[in-house]
């Protein structure tokens, strides 16, 4: 079997090979395979009975089989793939994301949940004004149904429940015992750790050739900015150009944060525009049921790419789609074929944690949004944006967007919905 593409390596241990090899060839591809041997250059899941769901290193998991069944075979994979991203343990200063430390109370690992962390600012700015005690830079834990679990230390202090709807969350204090989460020492402690999946990222673009230009599709989000740094440093900046498609709804902010982004990794950004703000009148607001301004932000992508086809003949299209952001995500393969050029997703198995420390590690300039309280960016008048982007839109930053086009609108259609 050709080995191209590969990120995922299933090592069998006692279980059917047919049955395996069976649910690759319904829910994967080529792009999962089976393997002999663990590989330091790739995500390990070894499938095994009679056994303990673990995590053995940083890239590398053991999964139980209970059921030797095509659907149990999934769901293995699934939820060992799961284990490799949100793992993580307490040392009494700070996370771990190994077995180093102790295992956090209550936590739950599922392939549809996501980690990440809260730095003092968000836990002042956020949580005090609803009378929440936490402790400095929170765990948070992102489950179904806009439930977060706020965890300072091994246990969890808080929940939150914020909706897709309205313009408000809810919080519940649930403990009073916190313990402070030393930022620098997660940084310091994780490194060896972090440094594994940005070896296996690189390891994985090495295996896509050696195109002739290398395009990254920048949003001005936190994901998209990882992928471009990555492209510089594995490709060269003079190989690399950034993608940036400005709606004219956009927060001014991510505009403004565009362009430091360019000037601080030295690198080419393009900027194209497409007419959404001009459309809305006609078309109306986008809703959750009719993005039709997702149709545009594509076009306005691939007339970028239309023009460095005439300059280059392999061109390598980057992205920063993540497992843990949705379930249609999470069944993309990490490398797609178009009609013209090849796609690939280098950083998919990483949960939030891991693009935060990357970006970290690497004193990458933040979009400042993520600093009040986003978890995803889009317009200003995205339906994705959830309950608490929407809160801070109107409590935080009023005074800024009162004035752009469709903003009140916006505003005074998701202020209908009770939460």
């Amino acid at each position: 079997m050709v080995i191209l593409y590969w990120m995922y390596r299933l090592i069998i241990d006692n279980v059917d090979r047919g049955l395996v090899e069976k649910t690759i060839d319904r829910y994967y591809g080529r792009w999962l395979a089976i393997s002999r041997d663990t590989s330091k250059y790739s995500y390990n899941i070894v499938l095994s009975k009679n056994c303990e769901t673990k995590l053995v290193k940083p890239n590398e998991v053991i999964v139980c089989i209970k059921r030797e069944s095509v659907k149990d075979i999934r769901r293995a994979i699934e939820y060992g793939r799961a284990f490799l991203r949100q793992w993580v343990t307490w040392d009494g200063s700070t996370y771990l994301l190994n077995n180093s430390g102790e295992p956090l109370k209550d936590y739950i690992i599922h392939p549809a949940f996501d980690i990440y962390i809260w730095r003092e600012e968000l836990e002042a700015s956020i949580l005090r004004e609803k009378n929440i005690r936490v402790c400095r830079n929170p765990l948070i834990h992102k489950r179904f149904g806009g439930e977060h679990i706020v965890y300072s230390g091994p246990s969890p202090v808080a929940r939150l429940k914020i909706p897709d709807q309205g313009i408000d969350f809810a919080v519940e204090q649930t403990s009073m015992d916190c313990n402070d989460n030393d930022l620098k020492l997660f940084i310091e402690k994780n490194r060896e750790t972090m440094l594994r999946h940005v070896m296996i990222a690189r390891s994985f673009l090495n295996s896509l050739g050696e195109p002739d230009h290398v395009l990254v599709s920048f949003s001005g989000g936190k994901d998209s900015l990882v992928v471009l740094d990555l492209a510089i440093k594995h490709y060269g900046s003079e190989m690399v150009t950034g993608v940036y498609v400005d709606t004219g709804v956009d927060f001014p902010s991510t505009n403004k944060y565009v362009d430091e982004v360019a000037e601080k990794l030295n690198v080419k950004i393009e900027k194209v525009y497409v007419p959404v703000k001009e459309l809305i009148e006609s078309k109306g607001l986008p809703s959750r049921t009719n993005r039709w301004c997702t149709l545009l932000k594509t076009r306005g992508f691939k007339k970028v790419f239309e023009k460095y086809r005439e300059k280059y003949d392999k061109i390598l299209v980057l992205v920063g789609d993540r497992d843990s952001e949705s379930e249609a995500r999470a069944r993309k393969p990490p490398v797609r074929k178009r009609k013209k050029y090849l796609e690939a997703a280098p950083i998919k198995q990483w949960s939030t944690i891991h693009v935060q420390l990357y970006t970290w590690m690497n004193n990458l300039p933040e979009n400042p949004l993520y600093k009040m309280g986003f978890y995803r960016l889009g317009c200003y008048i995205c339906p994705a944006l959830t309950s608490l982007e929407k809160h801070v839109m109107v409590r935080k930053l009023y005074d800024s967007l009162n004035n752009l086009p469709y903003f009140k609108e916006f505003v005074d259609r998701e202020s209908r919905h009770i939460t």
